[in-house]
C-alpha cells in the first residue's frame, strides 16, 4: 500500500473510532447504526465498508488492535514475578494514554464488558505462565484470583475516566501494581482470615 493510501486509511479508521466513542455516549452499541457512524464521521458509506463489515467489527477491531500491543509486550521473556504487576499495568497506561479520550468514551458505554473481557482474557493468558510461582494452591483458585483481579483493575480504571478520583492516571497505575502484587503474592496462604471465637461455652 502507498504511503498516500495508507495515511488516508488510518485517517478514515480514525474518524469512525471517534465517531463510534462519540454515539457511545448518546445510545447502546446495540442501537448504533452504519448510517449513524457514516453521518458523524463525515464519510461515505463506502469507506466504512472497507475497513470494517458492521459495527460490532468497529467495536472488535478496536479492542483487539488496543490489546495485540500489550500481548507484544508480554511475549517477551517474563520479568520475576514482583515485576509482572508493573510490566503489564505499566503497558496497559502506554496503550490508554494513545487516546485517551477515545478510551474514556468507550469505559463509560455499554461497550465497556467487551474490554473488560479482553483485559481478563490476556490476563489470564500471561500470568497463567507464572501460577506456580506465585504458589496457588490449585487451578481454580488462581481463575479465582486472577477473574477478581482483572475485573477490578478494569473497574479501578473505569471510575479514574469517569473523574471519581483526584489522582493522575500514573499515581492509579501505581496503586493498582502494589494492590495487584499484594493479592497475587498472598496466594500461597490460601486460608482466608482467621475466625473470630465464639464466647465460651
Amino acid at each position: 500500500m502507498a504511503k498516500a493510501e495508507y495515511r488516508s486509511a488510518v485517517r478514515s479508521r480514525k474518524l469512525i473510532n471517534t465517531a463510534l466513542g462519540d454515539l457511545l455516549q448518546e445510545k447502546p452499541l446495540d442501537k448504533i447504526t452504519v448510517t449513524d457512524v457514516v453521518n458523524r464521521a463525515g464519510i461515505n458509506r463506502g469507506t466504512f465498508y472497507a475497513h470494517y463489515c458492521d459495527i460490532p467489527d468497529v467495536i472488535h477491531h478496536l479492542i483487539q488492535n488496543t490489546f495485540s500491543n500489550i500481548r507484544e509486550v508480554l511475549a517477551e521473556p517474563c520479568p520475576p514475578p514482583e515485576a509482572v504487576p508493573r510490566v503489564l499495568l505499566e503497558r496497559l497506561q502506554q496503550i490508554l494514554e494513545e487516546d485517551l479520550d477515545l478510551f474514556r468514551k468507550i469505559m463509560n458505554s455499554s461497550a465497556f464488558p467487551l474490554m473488560q473481557e479482553e483485559l481478563i482474557r490476556i490476563m489470564l493468558e500471561y500470568l497463567s505462565q507464572r501460577e506456580q510461582e506465585f504458589g496457588f494452591e490449585t487451578h481454580d483458585q488462581f481463575l479465582l484470583t486472577m477473574r477478581f483481579c482483572a475485573g477490578g483493575l478494569s473497574n479501578l480504571y473505569r471510575e479514574w475516566f469517569a473523574g471519581n478520583f483526584s489522582f493522575s492516571l500514573d499515581e492509579l497505575t501505581r496503586q493498582a501494581q502494589d494492590l495487584l502484587y499484594r493479592i497475587m503474592s498472598g496466594a500461597p496462604t490460601g486460608s482466608g482470615p482467621e475466625r473470630p471465637k465464639g464466647p465460651p461455652v
